[in-house]
């Protein structure tokens, strides 16, 4: 019998007969999983998952539901706070691009198509700042955005162009990308620099810049310091030292390539997803 005369005999609707249907077996049977199952499970996904580091609630939602656990988002937000599992401090925006300059700014390539590139066709650059008691810390990172990877990165107490060019120089070192290779930033100082743009023409790397004041443009970047700061600060925001906050950070990046799941990659960790891709070929 078709579904649709099925549905209409029973008097229900098609749409609600697949939304059934789709449901995981404890949510469609109606079973309720009390807190402390829940919590439990949880703790034990996230020690074995990603061993220290607590993600957001939307990963930990994702992993709950890979288990067979329905639950409501708002209910997991509110357990978790309450186990002390999702406390990150949220530091008020400080933009760190300095786009009043002179210097020649190159198109934008990507028009947030980041989604359309395989293995090293496109890399996204940005910088972030890591507070500490002791002043700020730079990072520059480049983001394979075929894979989600971080293929190079630096760190320096100052905000250089010679910031950019270590993490560009790190990332050609690590992938030897093909001639072509499209490099996305903002329209930073740094990155307009004449020592900058003469390094990517040696790699043979195409540069691409956001439009000024958006940064959506360069999303995946901003989601990936959003993701860091929110997994790494400590409560009150701000680390005791450059050299305590490079050590803590520096182990988060290795966990984020090798371990942590990718709401983007099918919650499989990018260094995953990367093989996945590769056998694929």
């Amino acid at each position: 019998m078709p579904v649709t005369r099925a549905c209409h005999l029973l008097g229900v609707s098609v749409s609600g007969f697949y939304a059934w249907r789709n449901s995981d077996k404890e949510h469609r049977f109606g079973v309720v999983h009390t807190d402390a199952f829940i919590l439990e499970t949880l703790k034990a996904e996230i020690k074995t998952v990603t061993k220290s580091y607590v993600p957001g609630v939307l990963v930990c939602y994702r992993l709950l539901r890979q288990k067979g656990i329905s639950i409501d988002i708002k209910r997991l937000r509110r357990l978790m706070r309450a186990e002390g599992l999702f406390h990150r401090f949220h530091r008020k925006y400080v933009c760190t691009t300095d786009s009043e300059h002179d210097l020649p700014k190159a198109l934008n390539l990507l028009d947030r198509r980041f989604d359309e590139f395989g293995i090293n066709q496109a890399w996204c650059g940005d910088i972030t700042y890591i507070p500490t008691a002791e002043g700020w810390l730079y990072l520059a990172s480049v983001i394979d955005l075929g894979t989600r990877r971080l293929v190079g990165y630096s760190f320096d107490r100052r905000m250089t162009k010679q910031l950019v060019i270590n993490a560009l120089k790190k990332a050609y070192e690590n992938e030897q990308p093909d001639a072509g290779c499209i490099f996305h930033s903002d329209q930073g100082s740094q990155y307009c620099s004449q020592a900058f743009q003469e390094t990517l023409q040696e790699y043979q790397l195409r540069s691409s810049m956001s439009r000024r004041a958006q940064c959506w443009d360069n999303a995946p970047a901003e989601a990936f310091w959003a993701t860091l700061k929110r997994e790494t600060l400590p409560l009150n925001g701000c680390f005791n030292s450059r050299e305590e906050a490079k050590r803590h950070v520096q182990d988060w990046l290795y966990y984020y390539n090798g371990r942590r799941p990718h709401s983007k990659l099918g919650m499989k960790s990018p260094n995953e997803y990367y093989v996945q891709l590769l056998n694929s070929i």
